[in-house]
């Protein structure tokens, strides 16, 4: 007897579907995978959508909540899965669209002025509005570490997030540190899980894979003003991909 196939859909929110093109890179590895899926519905990885009626094993979903079509969709999408897994940065943290979450408020008024009505004030990620049971960080999200995750979960095991920051995988790449030479680098609050990709090339980590529970913002910062980073370049740096922590709201009060 045929082994029944998994059904999965592929949904975009408000986003540049970037995730989803990182997903088809993995090419005759997917095509490989689509022994066991079935994939139902996907804007991108279909010519025609077909309306899935039919309940979903796996829901993969990349944007943020931007708007009322953006949420109305996210909750029609939760009632039809059994699993849902924010599909990169947009999708887990707001990412890119959460940079207008961090605007000054004088250009947010106006933004508000000009907005159409349905448009939300704020970027929100899945979480804000319904239950994510998993997430696969990045932007765009590590092709490899959604095979990992796809790989795992047909084989009947439900991966855990790793609560290691960038750094650790640095010191397994051996990687120079980037802040001894000088140079801002959010690895040591970031989560982990894309090989450290833009240290190993001698770029500065600005956290789009989201900031680890544990991270000491405060001892970061401190660094940053050692460096004679100014507040405006230190709040630009830590809101990039993220909000603003708590532990350092002076630096939007007094920017």
């Amino acid at each position: 007897m045929e082994k029944k196939k998994v059904k999965v859909g592929f949904f975009s929110l408000t986003c540049c579907e970037g995730c989803e093109f990182a997903v088809l890179d993995l090419e005759e590895k997917l095509l490989k995978a689509f022994d066991y899926l079935e994939i139902v519905e996907s804007r991108v990885l279909m010519e025609k959508i077909k309306p899935a009626a039919v309940k979903l094993d796996i829901a993969f979903v990349e944007g943020s909540v931007i708007s009322k079509h953006d949420l109305d969709k996210l909750n029609y999408i939760r009632e039809k899965t059994d699993f849902l897994v924010a599909l990169g940065s947009c999708a887990a943290i707001a990412g890119i669209n959460g940079i207008r979450n961090s605007l000054p408020e004088g250009i947010q008024e106006r933004m508000r002025q000009k907005a159409i009505t349905p448009v939300k004030e704020k970027a929100y990620p899945l979480s804000s509005f319904v239950k994510v049971d998993y997430i696969l960080n990045g932007c765009s999200v590590n092709e490899l570490e959604f095979l990992d995750f796809l790989n795992k979960v047909l084989h009947g095991v439900i991966p855990k997030l790793e609560e290691v920051p960038v750094c650790f995988e640095c010191k397994l790449k051996g990687n120079a540190c980037l802040l001894l030479k000088g140079i801002l680098c959010l690895g040591p609050v970031t989560y982990a899980g894309c090989g450290a990709l833009c240290p190993s090339q001698n770029a500065q980590c600005i956290g789009c894979r989201g900031f680890t529970k544990d991270a000491n913002f405060d001892s970061l910062d401190n660094l940053f003003k050692e460096m004679k980073q100014s507040k405006k370049e230190r709040f630009n740096l830590f809101t990039y991909f993220n909000p603003l922590p708590k532990e350092l709201s002076v630096l939007k009060e007094e920017k």
